[in-house]
């Protein structure tokens, strides 16, 4: 069985093919002008056709001690490899003469005048050979040179791919102990100002919300429902912190929520509007979550109203959003950004990805709304118009 796969798949290899190319042409050559000098093209073309199957033999037997050659370095590989393919021209020169000899001492008399064995002819017909056999070498090993360079084009692609995965998980990496900090931080002056039930809350909250970020593969794109969820978990625990100050709207089509997005790509938009619109202002803010689809692309935008008693913040200089950025250019390219504007009104930070679609839902949104309290917002996520 094993033989049977070894043949086959050499009979497939490209060494193959070209072998099959280089001498058919060849041989069907020889026929035409034997054709046209008058000896029968048909004739000759049968004569030819065992006469190419024994090259084509030969021709793989050095494509197997090629290979059997292949980690000698060149100084060691190519003397053999001559030696093989005199021997084989040897053995074909032998076999054309003979086949000649015997077909006009038993079938065709006439051509005693040319096709005799002589040394003059043996000669002719060995060079012709030779110089074939070692054509067809020299082919198999520029196919070596592709087929290495292929190799190392899929090498190079691969440690590419690796390296964008973890440039991916590093810029992850750094969001996520500045989200821990200040979430701790929460927890703690919640102890402090005897809050106990709200602090153990949000540590519930804190550990749904931990339970899926870590489980998550930031390699794999995940759903936007799953990522819209993650953001609730992390808005039911900003909400217990400020209560009424935090007025939040989550606006998302029902179609919208198998479409693909990174994950925890919201995460720092959110956070920086918590963080410079909500619990730097005395009244609180509102925050708007806002996804909408158009012209294949998918838009995701992060929206606060409580910037007006603050200076204005530079446009997206801040490493949350720089991260961001790094990340949609690894991902996306020229097609993934992120728009910030600011005005007296408040601060606006829109994502601009490919739609693509469907990405099934890990049920991140079931987990959250088990671990979730009434919410002190509105939650319309996936609920409104389709």
């Amino acid at each position: 069985m094993q033989d049977r796969s070894w043949i086959a798949v050499t009979v497939a290899s490209p060494a193959a093919r070209v072998s099959l190319i280089l001498w058919g042409f060849g041989f069907a050559l020889v026929a035409i002008l034997a054709g046209l000098m008058g000896r029968g093209f048909l004739v000759q073309a049968m004569i030819q056709l065992p006469l190419c199957l024994t090259a084509l033999s030969l021709a793989m037997a050095l494509h197997f001690l090629w290979q059997r050659l292949e980690p000698r370095a060149s100084a060691l590989r190519w003397p053999p490899i001559l030696v093989a393919c005199l021997c084989a021209s040897t053995l074909q020169s032998a076999l054309d003469l003979a086949l000649y000899q015997w077909l006009t001492d038993a079938l065709f008399p006439e051509w005693r005048n040319w096709a005799t064995i002589d040394f003059t002819r043996f000669g002719f017909v060995f060079i012709l050979y030779t110089w074939t056999f070692c054509l067809n070498v020299t082919l198999f090993w520029a196919l070596d040179i592709g087929e290495r360079a292929k190799q190392q084009e899929r090498i190079a692609a691969a440690a590419e791919a690796r390296a964008q995965d973890a440039r991916i998980e590093a810029l992850r990496f750094q969001l996520n102990p500045h989200f821990l900090l200040n979430t701790l931080n929460a927890i703690s002056s919640l102890i402090v100002q005897g809050r106990p039930a709200d602090a153990d809350a949000m540590t519930i909250k804190l550990a749904a919300f931990l339970h899926i970020n870590l489980a998550s593969d930031v390699k794999t794109p995940i759903a936007l429902a799953d990522e819209i969820a993650t953001i609730e978990a992390y808005l039911d625990m900003e909400a217990v912190r400020f209560g009424e100050r935090l007025t939040v709207d989550i606006d998302c089509p029902v179609d919208l929520g198998n479409a693909s997005v990174p994950g925890f790509i919201l995460q720092p938009l959110v956070e920086n509007a918590v963080k410079y619109a909500v619990a730097s202002s005395r009244r609180g803010a509102k925050i708007s979550i806002v996804a909408r689809a158009a012209d294949d692309m998918l838009a995701i935008s992060v929206k606060d109203d409580g910037r007006a008693e603050l200076p204005l913040p530079a446009n997206g200089t801040g490493v949350g959003l720089r991260n961001i950025r790094e990340r949609l250019a690894i991902l996306y390219g020229e097609k993934g950004q992120l728009r910030t504007s600011a005005s007296e009104s408040g601060f606006s930070a829109t994502l601009h990805i490919p739609l693509m679609m469907p990405c099934q839902s890990r049920g991140n949104r079931a987990l959250m709304q088990a671990t979730a309290t009434d919410p002190s917002y509105s939650r319309r996520a996936f609920e409104g118009r389709s």
